[in-house]
């Protein structure tokens, strides 16, 4: 009767009534040493199937009888087949604790299987990275001291936990290399390495301010440390960020020679994203890194430009992850700089690409402090340049932003640098004559004319009237030329200006008197407020009181600068006179 017994069956059904002492005895009974042997492949599914997330708490008896008998597969069965299970297992498994289970044996087969290895250890890494990339990417929209709380994100604490349980599988086999060492199978451990501190840990806060001991940290220092022992020059792949940037398509086959390409060229694991997150750790000072990983030769010009290539590939995404480190890179990278870049430099687009990148977080960002560090980052990046290359990147946001504060920061950025130009015995040709006459059009601009939404505009007609009469007053000997601009500023902008006003005050004060009428209140008639080319219906009428008394205020404001400029324009045309 025991021959016709159904190993796998048996052994389940063991497993199931708690019999754990007879399900670890079947394999080594005599009468079914063969029959456990030649089942083995189904075997595997079957005992991994039993465990679940849980199961190490509520039966541990249960969890380590299981791992027991896929130590017995290992012993027992031919490892080149079973190692397949294994990997397929690893890429289908339904819990971080299958996953984990799975590790243990999986590595115990490489090593039986050292001599004739071949491509399972790159097998077996690819069924992790695919295990990995099923973990779904955290998402939290937590700030400040909040940001402590993100360990308690169930996603965040499955990529921790899966994360922690890498560095134990690869180690032997990084040890094998410092005794043998075999190019093609450094370069599989060290592109799998590279692509962990891709997504989805790219998406978990490792700023060390707010989690300087998290599990995440600790792990990404042992996969950088690996790296560099791997890789003595870490700073190698700074050449794929540039193959990436190319978005040249590379197939797994180089179709002119027929040979395989090297584990550095396959992109699913060496790609923008993943080489971001591995230069956010060498070069944003969060972490250690080994001296003799980061070789003195390479100029810091080609180390900056091809590193912000990567940063503008984070720029590119949502997320506080992606975004915080890629603003911790831009800073380090920035910083590395000299403090006067020439602006020759600019004909690389990498630099307008950035800025570009640094303003649309800075506008849209859900997160106020990505925002803010964007803004100062903005004024960092311009001010690293020569005058003329400043003008070229503020023109450049003039351009790109379609919004009056980022407007008005462009202003505020230009006027620091012309304040500052003038400490010198000669006013920079950039800020003068028929330069200046472009910026002076750029910063004067009404979309529509006198029909603008000056609430909408406040804080670029706010700025450019300050400025305005700032440079009227400094620059008495007319060295920029903006006496030459009076017609335009009087004809064009305050003209045009104050007729805006006068129509804008007119509309805010008639929707004002229609809340504040008696009537309005007893028979509820409703009073629409388009502010911002936005209609603002359904608000109580106490925000609306507000709305209409903040925009009547800003209006206010500008007239007073209005006429102050005005006054400005008049005197110095008066002191040209005599």
């Amino acid at each position: 009767m025991e021959n016709n017994i159904d190993v796998v069956d048996e052994i389940s059904s063991l497993l199931d009534s708690e019999k754990y002492k007879e399900a670890l005895s079947l394999p080594n009974n005599v009468k079914f040493a063969q029959s456990f042997k030649e089942n083995c492949w189904d075997l595997i599914s079957i005992i991994i199937n039993k465990v679940h997330d849980d199961t190490i708490i509520l039966k541990p008896s249960l969890h380590g009888a299981c791992e027991q008998l896929l130590n017995l597969i290992v012993e027992k069965a031919t490892p080149e087949e079973t190692l397949l299970e294994f990997i397929e297992q690893v890429e289908v498994a339904k819990n971080d604790a299958q996953f984990s289970i799975i590790l243990t044996p999986l590595q115990q087969l490489l090593e039986r299987l050292k001599a004739k290895r071949g491509r399972s250890l790159e097998w077996c890494l690819n069924s992790i990275s695919t295990y990995i990339e099923t973990i779904p990417t955290p998402e939290y929209f937590l700030e400040q001291k909040e940001r402590l709380l993100m360990d308690c994100d169930n996603n965040i604490r499955r990529v921790v936990k899966v994360y922690s349980l890498i560095p134990p599988f690869y180690k032997p086999f990084i040890a094998e290399l410092k005794r043998e060492d075999n190019v093609k199978v450094k370069q599989t451990i060290c592109a799998f390495l590279v692509s962990l501190l891709g997504k989805p840990i790219i998406y978990i806060d490792l700023d060390p301010d707010s989690n300087a001991q998290s599990e995440a940290r600790q792990t990404c220092s042992t996969i950088i440390d690996d790296i560099c022992s791997l890789e003595k020059n870490v700073l190698k792949f700074l050449f794929y960020i540039e193959e990436c940037s190319k978005e040249k398509k590379i197939s797994r086959l180089n179709e002119d020679s027929g040979e395989e390409l090297s584990a550095y060229e396959n992109k699913d694991k060496i790609n923008m994203t993943s080489l971001a997150g591995l230069f956010y750790v060498v070069f944003s000072g969060h972490f250690n890194i080994m001296d003799n990983a980061i070789p003195q030769v390479y100029s810091i010009e080609y180390i900056v430009h091809t590193s912000l290539l990567a940063v503008n590939n984070l720029l590119c995404n949502t997320e506080y992850g992606p975004l915080s480190k890629a603003l911790s890179l831009c800073k380090a990278l920035l910083n590395r700089l000299p403090n006067i870049v020439t602006y020759d430099v600019l004909s690389i687009p990498v630099h307008f690409n950035l800025l570009k990148g640094l303003v649309n977080v800075a506008i849209y960002s859900n997160y106020v402090v990505i925002r803010k560090t964007a803004v100062n980052l903005i004024s960092v990046h311009v001010n690293k340049f020569q005058y003329k290359g400043r003008c070229l990147l503020i023109k450049y946001i003039f351009e790109i932003a379609n919004h009056s504060g980022m407007i008005g920061y462009a202003i505020t950025l230009y006027k620091n640098s012309i304040n500052e130009a003038f400490k010198n015995p000669v006013l920079d040709e950039c800020f003068t004559g028929d330069q200046l006459m472009y910026m002076v059009r750029k910063i004067c601009h009404l979309p529509h004319g006198a029909q603008s939404d000056l609430v909408e505009l406040a804080d670029q007609i706010i700025t450019a009237l300050n400025f305005l009469r700032y440079l009227i007053l400094k620059d008495t000997l007319n060295q920029s030329g903006i006496k030459n601009n009076f017609s335009y500023i009087e004809s064009d902008y305050l003209e045009n200006l104050r007729t805006g006003l006068n129509l804008s005050k007119a509309h805010y004060e008639q929707k004002l008197k229609e809340i504040e009428n008696k009537n309005y209140t007893q028979q509820g008639v409703d009073v629409s407020i388009n502010v911002g080319g936005n209609t603002l219906d359904n608000i109580p009428i106490e925000n609306k009181r507000e709305i209409l008394h903040s925009a009547l205020n800003a209006f206010h404001l500008i007239e007073g600068l209005v006429a102050r400029l005005s006054e400005c324009i008049n005197i110095s045309k008066t002191s040209v006179n005599v």
